[in-house]
């Protein structure tokens, strides 16, 4: 395990910002907090209820998020919000803006912000569940790590 003297810091010049009236972050990171299970609109997502014990459809007012496919291909280059939920028989999510396109059975949430880069353990983590073997992560140093997070979890912002 390499060592950390201080946070990292996880920033970069993202080219999807353009160069005035742009105060979004637009870093993706992390697991797929929700997924769809019936079509929605274009302010709305509808999921399962939260399972108990598990993070699947957990999402709160507040959070930013991106949408994206059933095969994690970005659905459009904007930044949602959460205005409001309703929890009956299913979940459903409510948003600002509103997309493009309604939401269809599949499609899923990943939050926006700089997520599993606050420590050199949570790095190692997040590249665990992503596929890396812990011998690999033992190897990597925090630049590495940082890098390669950015790559699979936010591959457009290169």
């Amino acid at each position: 395990m390499t060592h950390q003297i201080t946070a990292p810091n996880p920033s970069y010049v993202d080219k999807r910002r353009s160069y005035r009236d742009d105060f979004e972050t637009r870093v993706v990171a992390g697991p797929v907090v929700f997924t769809a299970n019936a079509g929605g609109t274009t302010t709305t997502i509808v999921g399962a209820n939260a399972a108990p014990g598990t993070n699947t459809n957990v999402i709160r007012i507040g959070d930013e998020f991106k949408l994206f496919t059933a095969a994690g291909v970005l659905k459009e280059e904007k930044v949602f919000s959460v205005t409001a939920q309703a929890v009956a028989g299913s979940t459903t999510v409510t948003f600002s803006p509103a997309a493009a396109v309604a939401t269809i059975s599949t499609d899923t949430m990943k939050l926006v912000g700089e997520y599993n880069q606050n420590s050199t353990a949570e790095m190692d983590r997040r590249l665990v569940a992503l596929g890396f073997t812990a011998a690999r992560v033992a190897t990597m140093t925090e630049n590495d790590k940082q890098f390669q997070i950015r790559v699979s979890d936010d591959p457009g912002s290169l």
